[in-house]
């Protein structure tokens, strides 16, 4: 396997692992019309205006030896705002400086150790520009929040929002590294 910083050659491939990674891992989370309207030929106009402009995200993916796109990561400097867990526990607003934005894997290549792989590259390109710590946000009751608490993360917050054109609510983990160089092997 090998990770790379994603091309504007990636546009297809990641289209292709967005759409049927929503459609997999969101199913039963999210409504099936919400899941329904994403459309690989608009996505995949999504990420090549994406790779076009100079927004300072990091976009990695990794390969397998076929050299097939099989995995990607989006992550971007903060600061990033917490929002406290119902049980009280607050963090102060922009506790983290970096975001790990979205990972999505393959379905037929998950539990190989790409996505780990994968957080461990961006965790390292994030402290290479200086990040001290890292948050994302996952959904509430998807599997990938195991995922994360077996890389060390601890869950530090909620959001909660509504999805107006659908009519549903969402509710996102906040997961966290206080410290980013132990997820980035002290790179």
């Amino acid at each position: 396997m090998k990770i790379r910083p994603a091309t504007a050659q990636d546009a297809a491939a990641l289209a292709h692992i967005q759409v049927n990674s929503y459609r997999t891992a969101y199913a039963g989370l999210m409504p099936a019309d919400y899941l329904a309207h994403f459309a690989l030929e608009e996505q995949e106009q999504d990420w090549r205006d994406l790779l076009a402009e100079l927004t300072g995200d990091v976009l990695l993916v990794a390969e397998t030896d076929r050299g097939e796109i099989a995995v990607y990561a989006v992550g971007r400097r903060g600061p990033v705002e917490v929002p406290a867990l119902r049980a009280g526990r607050e963090l102060p607003a922009g506790a983290y400086d970096a975001e790990l934005v979205s990972l999505h894997v393959c379905q037929a290549l998950q539990n190989r150790g790409i996505g780990r792989a994968l957080v461990h590259a961006m965790a390292q390109a994030l402290h290479g520009q200086g990040c001290t710590s890292l948050v994302l946000f996952v959904l509430a009751g998807n599997p990938a929040c195991t995922f994360y608490q077996r890389l060390g993360g601890q869950c530090v917050g909620e959001k909660r929002w509504t999805m107006d054109e659908f009519d549903f609510d969402v509710v996102e983990m906040a997961y966290g590294w206080p410290e980013i160089a132990a997820l980035s092997g002290g790179a």
